[in-house]
């Protein structure tokens, strides 16, 4: 982020962060499987880019790209019964995520692709006493993540709602998609 400010005509350089609610659509054999969205927190950097550098000194209304990477922990809650047993399961991400929108108006609001990389997950199961274990990349969830980035800016608020295309899972018979809903506080350190 800091180097995409140095190379480019970019005019703001913002430090972010809050909450967010995110949680996984997944389905197996058709059937959706219901589970609560966890609530957990994100901090990151982002970057403004105008499209013309001249405008945004004269005009805040301007348009441009913001890029912003993010550290976001994600996850889901779900009680089912295993046998004759009842038995939560909760099960957290945290994850690089890339959303590159494209901002344009006076409100700041906008669209774009986005990217993440899980870098580490835990699953906490309760059945009786309780169990934690890392989460199988190699035969549970996928490591990458993409979709559409929705936002919108007021003043120092971003709310973002990323809709996630790619199956996480890695079952032939079921898929495992995320949706995120996030809050933040975007602070200008540099303008």
């Amino acid at each position: 982020m800091l180097a995409t400010f140095n190379l480019s005509n970019a005019q703001r350089l913002d430090v972010l962060g809050g909450f967010n609610i995110s949680g996984f659509k997944h389905t197996l054999n058709g059937q959706r499987q219901d589970a609560t969205g966890n609530f957990n927190f994100h901090f990151g950097l982002g970057v403004f880019v105008p499209f013309d550098g001249k405008k945004y000194k004269d005009d805040d209304g301007t348009s441009g790209v913001l890029p912003t990477l993010t550290l976001m922990k994600r996850g889901v809650s779900k009680s089912t019964i295993l046998g004759p047993s009842a038995a939560d399961l909760k099960l957290t991400t945290v994850q690089l995520n890339l959303p590159v929108s494209y901002i344009g108006g006076a409100y700041g609001i906008g669209i774009g692709p986005y990217a993440s990389y899980v870098l580490s997950g835990k699953k906490k199961y309760r059945v009786g006493s309780g169990n934690k274990e890392k989460i199988d990349f190699s035969n549970e969830l996928k490591r990458i993540d993409y979709g559409v980035s929705v936002n919108f800016h007021l003043s120092l608020f971003k709310i973002q709602y990323d809709l996630g295309l790619a199956n996480m899972g890695k079952g032939s018979n079921g898929t495992v998609k995320s949706r995120n809903f996030c809050l933040s506080l975007n602070i200008p350190l540099v303008e």
